[in-house]
């Protein structure tokens, strides 16, 4: 279905949306469950393909539907995770044919105009969050780098100081201070590790256990990119 051609792969998936919608009347929840069970069996291209079909029964005029559609992309994320685990070969597959059904859905997000903005956003940016992830998977740091960025830049244009309550935004600015680290930018990656920190410590989305490890993380963070730069200067001196 991924690899083949493009005019078949549409074909055999609106067949199914078909059969799904007429035959079976069947819900998104249940295609999304569905796909969820085919991936706990290992079949995870195939759990791809009902995620996706998942996500366009969702729609998009809903904060329900939304909240799916962002579902689904995290149930993508889960497969690419779990596909890369066994055979890191099918990253070529999973950068140019998976990410992209994942794009699709935050643009599915995105044009919703039936739910408030702060309810468009949130559901966006965790979309956003599991594409950055997933080319964090694949090894793809620039792309990561400007979905992170773009993340935490509608994060601060909608919710402004208010930000900070919500956990998907401090995810995002550990993620990009690790990004950073990785590309051997460590003054930056120390900024984006605090800025991580301080709004972790705000979020209302998480448990006290739950923030404590985040937290952590992001000390450790600030810990590594320290030394790194350390042992930088001390070979340059």
């Amino acid at each position: 279905m991924l690899v083949g051609k493009t005019e078949e792969a549409i074909r055999i998936k609106e067949q199914l949306k078909t059969i799904l919608n007429e035959k079976f009347q069947t819900t998104p929840n249940e295609i999304e469950t569905f796909a969820h069970t085919i991936r706990g069996e290992g079949r995870d291209m195939e759990a791809i393909l009902f995620y996706q079909i998942a996500a366009e029964f969702y729609g998009n005029q809903s904060k329900a539907g939304l909240v799916g559609i962002a579902n689904c992309a995290c149930g993508i994320k889960e497969s690419i995770k779990a596909m890369l685990s066994r055979d890191e070969g099918l990253k070529p597959i999973v950068r140019t044919q998976v990410i992209p059904l994942m794009r699709d859905m935050r643009e599915m997000i995105r044009r919703s105009d039936d739910v408030s903005e702060e309810d468009r956003c949130l559901e966006e940016v965790s979309c956003l969050h599991y594409i950055e992830y997933s080319e964090y998977l694949v090894g793809d740091m620039i792309n990561r780098e400007s979905t992170l960025e773009e993340a935490i830049v509608i994060m601060e244009r909608v919710f402004k100081e208010r930000a900070g309550k919500y956990y998907v935004y401090g995810g995002c600015l550990h993620n990009l201070g690790s990004t950073y680290r990785n590309t051997s930018r460590h003054n930056d990656a120390c900024q984006y590790y605090r800025k991580a920190i301080a709004a972790l410590g705000k979020a209302e989305d998480i448990d006290d256990d739950e923030r404590a490890k985040e937290i952590a993380n992001s000390q450790q963070g600030v810990k590594n990119a320290k030394r790194k730069m350390t042992i930088i200067q001390s070979f340059l001196s």
